[in-house]
């Protein structure tokens, strides 16, 4: 029996992005089609250049007019090594989970770009909980594009792209495990920043990170320190998180560049972040 999943497809095969102010724009937007498609039939989809979204009605995408999506795509744009298929197919998460990778329409072999798309087991069935399965996924990769998940997002599809085909399935409760744990992350920074004031200088971040082994916290926890000393510092901080991360070459560097302007994926991963991490090494506000 072959898998099929409920996806929209565009009847348009473009060949490159359609500029702003187009007037393609509104014929585009009420081209795409409602298909319960296979996995071989999605890959020649894409392979073509049309365009994928969830399940609308209505014939026209928005997300009042959501009816079910059984994909989520996590495209990652930094243009370096952390955007290539080889670098992504090497993540845990990823090699076990994820469909398919693809290069997007805007890669090229000098500024790499990637798709990465999990086909689910089940759809999701409400517009609410679509977006809250993107945003858990988004919470998961920092790296990755944070626009990616409107519940009526679409893909373009990328003309004759390179494809590594994974043929796994993320299935509906492994996303709402992740949803949870998205959401007790989110509800931990609020306690934080009710609990810690920002602080006054570099100086005092420096004190607590005294605190922090980079090499005895989990990689989440590592990659929330940078998060917390980029939301606080922005460029500024480089120096301090680099000095502390201790981390491989040009692995702190590629991980602070892929953090937004503005913000990072949590979005609630401020400085209070760190000094919620120093407390479990015995770090205390008043010194």
């Amino acid at each position: 029996m072959i898998n099929t999943y409920k996806i929209a497809v565009s009847k348009y095969a473009l060949e490159k992005k359609i500029p702003s102010g187009d007037p393609i724009w509104s014929r585009f937007n009420a081209s795409f089609e409602n298909l319960d498609i296979g996995t071989n039939d999605l890959l020649d989809t894409v392979y073509e250049g049309h365009a994928i979204t969830t399940h609308h009605k209505n014939n026209w995408r928005a997300s009042e007019n959501y009816i079910c999506g059984q994909h989520i795509g996590l495209d990652f744009d930094n243009e370096d090594e952390n955007s290539t298929i080889d670098h992504l197919k090497k993540d845990k998460f990823i090699s076990k989970y994820a469909s398919f990778i693809h290069t997007t329409i805007s890669h090229t072999p000098e500024a790499p770009r990637a798709r990465v798309v999990f086909l689910l087991d089940q759809p999701i069935m409400q517009a609410v909980n679509y977006t809250k399965a993107a945003a858990a996924l988004l919470w998961l990769f920092g790296t990755a594009d944070r626009q990616c998940k409107d519940a009526v997002r679409f893909f373009y599809g990328a003309p004759e792209c390179e494809m590594e085909i994974l043929a796994n399935m993320l299935p509906i409760a492994k996303v709402k495990q992740l949803i949870k744990s998205y959401q007790d992350t989110g509800s931990k920074e609020k306690k934080r920043n009710y609990n810690y004031s920002a602080p006054a200088s570099q100086v005092e971040v420096s004190e607590a990170l005294k605190l922090i082994p980079p090499w005895q916290i989990d990689y989440d926890e590592w990659v929330q320190v940078l998060m917390g000393i980029h939301n606080e510092f922005g460029e500024g901080g480089y120096s301090l998180a680099e000095s502390w991360a201790d981390g491989k070459e040009k692995e702190v560097e590629q991980k602070w560049r892929s953090f937004k302007s503005s913000g990072n994926v949590q979005g609630s991963i401020t400085i209070a972040t760190v000094f919620g991490i120093a407390k479990k090494f015995g770090w205390s506000k008043n010194g």
